[in-house]
């Protein structure tokens, strides 16, 4: 356990289920001080018509007497009272989540370290092969060939699909040929456009089929490649990573005695720190008191 936590915790004291019931008991008095001083005025205010009879206004707010003004210093001081409970509490039972979080991250090698035990050998876990990586131990004529079926892929794929240049030249063209008139403005004003098409409607027709056909060719051959590559790497990292599990069980197999003494340490540890009891301060003694009797 840190230092800094150690203060807070003796074999007497609350739990920290108590004191954060009695953490809201004390928030709940904060609130109704708070609200006892949140309209706090030292002015009574009437309210009258020009013309009106002497002392015939309305009283409208009634600003604190003698009574009410001597109430506010204690109204304050009971505010900070409890303000510090709540702090004395609350940061204790922050200390005992980091406390018992830190047992549950203190990882095997740490634990091991902590009580001096050899540290555990664990393999290195293999890197995965990616697609960048298979592409890396091409050739240099496959590598180029794949580049070149990318770029085919991207430039032709980008013009022949929709809102791609050719695919919306290709529609207009539909379109006008459908409404080969049209027009804009009205009255005399109306201007009429006249649409023909600058070259023939069934070569652009052939010119997108062929090239959507070398754009599916291109496709299917740039499909097979990275199939390929995939598979190869599943295959790797498959063996790989049957390397590495065989690794594992062995290094496991070496320390399973350890490990499940490291894990009887957290389970217990965990125990000890949460029935730990956090300590009330001579100086809030009387404020715990205070706030037992509220429970009755």
């Amino acid at each position: 356990m840190e230092k800094a936590n150690e203060i807070f915790f003796s074999d007497k004291g609350l739990t920290s289920t108590s004191a954060s019931h009695l953490a809201d008991l004390a928030q709940e008095t904060i609130l109704g001080n708070e609200a006892k001083l949140k309209n706090m005025s030292f002015i009574t205010t009437k309210v009258d018509i020009v013309g009106s009879l002497s002392e015939s206004g309305k009283t409208v707010s009634i600003g604190y007497d003698e009574e009410r003004l001597s109430e506010i210093k204690g109204l304050l001081e009971e505010i900070a009272e409890m303000n510090a409970f709540c702090a004395w509490m609350r940061e204790a039972i922050k200390a005992k989540e980091k406390e018992i979080k830190q047992v549950n991250n203190c990882s095997f090698d740490d634990w091991c370290r902590l009580f001096g035990y050899p540290a555990v050998e664990q393999p290195e876990s293999p890197k995965e092969i990616r697609m960048e990586d298979m592409i890396a131990e091409m050739n240099i004529k496959e590598r180029n060939r794949y580049f070149q079926l990318e770029a085919v892929a991207a430039t032709i794929g980008k013009s022949i699909h929709p809102g791609g240049t050719f695919s919306n030249a290709r529609e207009e063209l539909l379109n006008k040929m459908m409404k080969p008139y049209s027009t804009d403005g009205n009255g005399k004003d109306t201007l009429i456009y006249s649409h023909t098409s600058s070259v023939k409607p069934d070569k652009v027709e052939n010119l997108f089929f062929e090239l959507q056909k070398w754009h599916r060719q291109n496709e299917r051959e740039l499909n097979r490649i990275k199939f390929s590559l995939k598979r190869e790497a599943d295959r790797l990292n498959l063996e790989a990573h049957q390397r590495y599990k065989s690794e594992v069980e062995r290094a496991s197999l070496e320390f399973r005695q350890m490990f499940s003494k490291y894990k009887e340490w957290q389970i217990q540890e965990c125990d000890r720190i949460s029935k730990l009891k956090i300590v009330i301060p001579d100086a809030l003694q009387a404020t715990y008191e205070k706030l037992s009797k509220l429970e009755e």
